[in-house]
């Protein structure tokens, strides 16, 4: 079976034929991969700098990919909402069995720590051919979307990230007078793919919406900016012009792109801290912490989703479809073929929102 691989830990990645037995047994379902994602964790993976990556107990090799879609090709004994040709996107995170919320499925929140996940560690992924899944982990696609659901997975994120934030929020009354949020403003710092679906959920639900990156926009973003109403804002002309915020959401990693503009907070706002990077410094002063106690300012770190979050992702998805068009086609910016994945994988191409690697 051919299948895109790496020794974690060790700088490089390679397409190879590998060998792993997987038998289909109750409650499974045999997996064709049609497409996979390309993100930054993949390429952190490839570059050898995660240093929690590690294969499958047997294997010297981890087979990356954990944003999927794949057609089911056969299904087994007890399974009951698959059939054969349905469209699924398998979920990342499988829990540790142990604690209360991986054994009712929320995964997301583990607190033993002794989860997998796919393509990332302990776990093979899904830049391969074929695999086999518990229907339990698979989600089925709807059919007007299976062109655009290889993006379900990092949209999942955000809808995970969202639900937590307006769960939090009810701590006081943060909806404006008319019941809505449209007197609200989110600044979300950095334009890619996870940066997008924020922007694309946070309008949905009625905010007013500043992307944030230093340059100007690519034709695509300006494109897919201008079409769901937020304003790209290049933050090399100074953050004076943007308005006070309610909420920042940094999908950067780089603590100096968002602790600037913490001084535009306002009282009762909140901050998502998304992205993740190694070796990034900034200095912070005592009186910023003065000023996120009396704003009474929320900071939330959020990652990874549960089987919930990736429906609500898939209509999301439909929603999206429809009111914008194009839109998400256009995020996919580049579809590579499995050869030329490695490649694509070792360096961000030009221009990129998306890439996607092309299986079946």
């Amino acid at each position: 079976m051919k299948a895109i691989t790496i020794k974690p830990n060790i700088i490089g990645v390679e397409v190879r034929d590998v060998v792993v037995k997987e038998t289909l047994g109750r409650g499974q379902a045999l997996i064709r991969t049609v497409m996979t994602g390309i993100c930054g964790t993949d390429r952190g993976l490839v570059s050898g700098k995660i240093s929690f990556a590690y294969p499958p107990e047997g294997f010297s090799f981890l087979i990356l990919g954990h944003e999927g879609l794949g057609r089911v090709e056969e299904i087994g004994d007890g399974v009951t909402t698959l059939k054969k040709g349905d469209y699924v996107v398998p979920v990342v995170r499988r829990g540790c069995g142990q604690c209360l919320n991986c054994k009712i499925g929320r995964q997301d929140f583990c607190e033993t720590g002794k989860f997998v996940e796919a393509g990332i560690r302990g776990k093979h992924g899904f830049m391969r051919e074929l695999f086999v899944d518990d229907e339990k982990y698979l989600v089925k696609v709807p059919e007007e979307v299976k062109d655009v659901a290889v993006l379900t997975e990092p949209l999942s994120n955000v809808v995970k990230a969202t639900e937590e934030l307006l769960f939090i929020q009810r701590r006081m009354i943060w909806t404006c007078e008319d019941s809505t949020f449209e007197c609200r403003n989110a600044y979300i710092v950095g334009t890619g793919p996870i940066g997008t679906f924020f922007a694309m959920t946070l309008r949905t639900l009625g905010f007013q919406v500043y992307l944030l990156n230093k340059r100007e926009p690519s034709e695509t973003e300006r494109y897919i900016s201008e079409k769901i109403g937020a304003e790209f804002y290049d933050t090399k002309l100074g953050i004076d012009k943007l308005p006070d915020a309610d909420l920042i959401v940094d999908t950067s990693g780089v603590p100096e792109a968002f602790l600037p503009l913490m001084k535009k907070m306002r009282h009762n706002s909140a901050l998502i801290l998304f992205g993740t990077m190694e070796g990034e410094k900034a200095e912070m002063m005592s009186d910023l912490v003065t000023e996120i106690v009396e704003k009474n300012i929320l900071i939330i770190g959020s990652v990874n989703a549960s089987k919930k979050d990736f429906q609500g992702a898939l209509n999301y998805l439909s929603i999206w479809k429809y009111r914008y068009g194009d839109v998400l086609n256009r995020m996919i910016t580049s579809k590579v073929e499995v050869e030329e994945a490695p490649e694509v994988l070792s360096k961000k191409v030009k221009g990129e929102i998306k890439a996607v690697i092309k299986w079946s």
